[in-house]
């Protein structure tokens, strides 16, 4: 059979999936993780996509310390996942919290926002390979509305050309040895908010792939009904 090239090797890839966030914008008096859509919580539903992705070989769930108990009763179904543990005190620890929990044999890591729970097993695997051949790859949308730079005034003062404007999403997927030497670099640096910059910190460019409008983040209450529409549409029930 020949050898293969690269990209068709099978790696070892770990999903990372964050769910520390605290869903205090929504005053739902639960965590966002908890919150049902179509009957099913949104870290399982999060969970379960990466679960379901043939690519995806272990995942490691990262939840606030008084939510691992949930997160592991969520989780006990799924097959993949390795470890539930418990994340820091911001977004950028908890990931590091989840890098160091994964096995040992992973050579790349996707990282995910369980919040984005509308993500769908094609999706990661389209993230996954981009960032095989490419070395590093985000998921990402063609930003549709017009940009405008605002002065302290309040007032416009530039218009920004959209053509080339995408918005990051998750999954984050890059190679280990890369993502381990962006967070040596970037430990102390408060700006670095998601972990495109980590990796962008030590000059690897990373593959944007458009993963169009439907892999949402649930932030506010009317993302859920929008979610539950946009699941209910690809049954086709709508």
């Amino acid at each position: 059979g020949g050898y293969l090239p690269l990209e068709d090797k099978r790696h070892f890839v770990t999903a990372v999936i964050l769910a520390g966030g605290s869903g205090s914008r929504m005053n739902l008096g639960v965590t966002k993780q908890r919150l049902l859509i179509d009957g099913e919580s949104v870290l399982h539903r999060s969970v379960r996509a990466f679960e379901e992705c043939d690519i995806v070989d272990a995942i490691v769930v990262v939840s606030k310390q008084e939510e691992r108990e949930f997160a592991l009763s969520e989780t006990t179904d799924l097959k993949k996942v390795a470890m539930v543990v418990a994340g820091g005190n911001t977004r950028a620890e908890s990931a590091r919290c989840g890098f160091d929990s994964i096995p040992e044999e992973s050579e790349f890591v996707a990282i995910h926002d369980a919040a984005r729970c509308l993500i769908t097993p094609e999706m990661i695997a389209k993230v996954v390979k981009a960032a095989i051949k490419y070395g590093a790859a985000t998921a990402a949308t063609k930003v549709a509305d017009s940009i405008k730079r605002v002065g302290n005034d309040g007032c416009i003062f530039e218009s920004v050309p959209r053509e080339d404007l995408y918005a990051a999403q998750t999954p984050q997927v890059f190679r280990i040895e890369d993502y381990a030497s962006g967070l040596k670099k970037c430990s102390s640096d408060t700006s670095v908010t998601q972990d495109n910059m980590i990796v962008e910190s030590i000059g690897k460019k990373i593959f944007c792939v458009d993963c169009g409008g439907e892999n949402i983040k649930i932030t506010k209450t009317e993302d859920v009904s929008y979610a539950e529409f946009l699941i209910k549409r690809r049954r086709g029930n709508v």
